[in-house]
């Protein structure tokens, strides 16, 4: 049944804003105002659901209250000096912060920003100046802390601190989640308790931990286990490549046979093989992923983000990057943001993760910082282009999917960096000899003429251009795996091609079963990487056809 929400926050706030809202005879009052709140952005934790005068019991159905098709209610927030205050004290109690720091933190905690919150009061004063009002706060020299001396932070152990953590872990664990699971707990970063790198730290205390060059800490005695697509001298996970199964699409003719074991990368194509050395060196790889790595610990520890895991994805974090200054994205999963609402807490979120990271990070650590609709961009070291994103956690894929089948298009748009460990594991899984010629590919490209990023063929394209070329075909070396690469690309607009890895063709979202070319996402059934409103595949196919790989 659909319900009328008049939605009244503060006296001295905006006049009341209504809605209309979908609910269930059997909903029960309290998961009514959960919705409300969630969908709203209400920050503020007392609030009351009121039917002609009269205050709902949150244990109550709404049936039982009276509610019915076309009944208007009126969700009253109980907005207050007192409760803000309240929020805030909580999130100083391990450490003073900036206000810029402050508002994060209470942005991420509460999904919305401190602007709105103050606006929900009725206050039109800056946040610094709310602070300054307020006893129980002192701002000096930039820093909030707590007026009361019991509020000041209490020792910490950090060598006990990540013993916890990693026995309860298994052992092992990533440093940047070992400081992602320190600052859920403390509000505060290993570093701003030791003073140095959570790396250096945990490397001198050898008589408890074992740090690995993967980016790794382990209890000492712990045999820790390879991160995907680095150091593994078969591949990704320990599993050599050719014992795999790769991935078979959907097309509109019969597949080639897929074979069923792999050979290495072969000895022949010499020429290829030789510029693939070149283009992609193992300590150039390693400078990489570990330039990653580190941009990875300090960005987590600085945005105070309670992240439940980090992907590493685009080329560095899925092993296909090549000399220059290669993309990767980072996504931060972040437990108990609501994904219907994402379109609101997220465009704050960025901003105030922005002021922080710029405020925070020098030039020798990061360099071109920026937000955009759905990302903070940033230079690490000058050597990596990072994509920061910020996602809801999801318990499973499918039930990210779910998310996305009931969001409109834009909602959807901003959900999808929630798919960034498939889209990882779906190159992480391919031959060796395919993760060449992805490489090999990206050269061409960067040693091509595009007039414009809208022409220029994107990472995702050419690396499933080449897995579904491998799939079709059986290349004998690296000379007949780009040749037949080529072959494709300058047939661009013919292509129709659907994965069968995550989802099935019913999944597709109806819409994109038009478009041609066709290249679906392999991960995400809302997205076609090939779709003629964000690339125009003419200046592709004219390449393909027109020039020769070695001049």
């Amino acid at each position: 049944m659909k319900v009328q929400i008049n939605l009244k926050v503060s006296p001295k706030a905006d006049a009341a804003s209504a809605f209309e809202l979908v609910v269930g005879a059997e909903d029960t009052v309290l998961s009514a105002k959960e919705r409300i709140a969630a969908a709203q952005l209400v920050a503020f934790p007392e609030h009351d659901l009121v039917l002609d005068g009269g205050v709902l019991e949150a244990s109550r159905r709404l049936s039982e209250c009276g509610v019915k098709d076309g009944s208007a209610l009126d969700f009253v927030v109980r907005a207050t000096e007192a409760s803000l205050v309240k929020q805030l004290v909580e999130l100083l109690q391990a450490r003073d912060l900036s206000s810029d720091e402050l508002g994060l933190l209470y942005c991420y905690k509460h999904g919305v920003s401190i602007n709105q919150a103050l606006k929900s009061l009725g206050c039109d004063v800056k946040f610094q100046e709310f602070l300054k009002t307020q006893k129980q706060f002192l701002v000096e020299n930039g820093l909030v802390r707590l007026a009361r001396e019991e509020s000041k932070l209490k020792p910490i152990s950090v060598k006990e601190e990540v013993r916890a953590i990693l026995e309860a872990a298994g052992g092992s664990l990533n440093i940047s989640e070992v400081c992602s699971k320190f600052v859920q707990k403390f509000n505060t970063s290993i570093s701003d308790v030791v003073g140095v790198r959570p790396a250096e730290f945990l490397e001198k205390e050898r008589d408890l931990f074992v740090v690995t060059g993967f980016g790794l800490v382990s209890l000492k005695g712990a045999v820790p286990e390879l991160p995907p697509g680095l150091g593994s001298p078969n591949g990704r996970d320990g599993v050599p490549p050719w014992s795999r199964a790769r991935p078979a699409p959907e097309v509109s003719s019969p597949p080639a046979p897929v074979p069923t074991a792999e050979a290495s990368v072969p000895v022949d194509g010499q020429q290829y093989l030789e510029l693939h050395n070149k283009i992609s060196g193992r300590s150039f790889n390693s400078k990489v992923a570990q330039t990653l790595n580190d941009i990875v610990d300090i960005v987590c520890e600085r945005l105070f983000l309670k992240a439940e895991h980090v992907v590493k994805g685009g080329a560095v974090g899925k092993g296909t990057a090549i000399m220059g200054v290669p993309e990767a994205e980072v996504v931060l999963f972040l437990a108990g943001m609501p994904a219907a609402s994402i379109g609101k807490w997220l465009p704050p979120l960025l901003k105030a993760a922005g002021v922080v990271l710029n405020e925070h990070l020098g030039a020798e650590h990061a360099t071109d910082i920026r937000v955009t609709d759905h990302s903070l961009k940033l230079t690490a070291k000058g050597l990596v282009k990072v994509d920061l994103r910020f996602s809801p956690t999801f318990a499973s894929y499918g039930e990210a999917l779910e998310a996305l089948r009931m969001q409109g298009p834009e909602t959807r748009r901003l959900l999808a960096a929630a798919f960034a460990k498939e889209k990882v594991q779906f190159i992480g899984k391919q031959p060796g000899q395919v993760k060449v010629t992805i490489r090999l590919l990206k050269w061409w490209r960067d040693q091509q003429q595009w007039s414009s990023d809208f022409t220029r063929p994107s990472d995702d394209i050419l690396e499933l251009v080449a897995v579904y070329s491998a799939v079709q075909t059986k290349a004998a070396d690296q000379h007949a795996a780009v040749a037949n690469a080529m072959s494709l690309m300058a047939r661009f607009e013919e292509l129709r091609v659907v994965w069968s890895n995550y989802y099935g063709k019913d999944d597709i979202w109806a819409p994109l079963l038009r478009h041609r070319p066709l290249l679906m996402d392999p991960t995400n059934p809302y997205v076609n990487v090939a779709d003629p409103q964000v690339f125009n595949a003419e200046e592709l196919i004219k390449l393909a056809k027109a020039t020769h790989f070695f001049w």
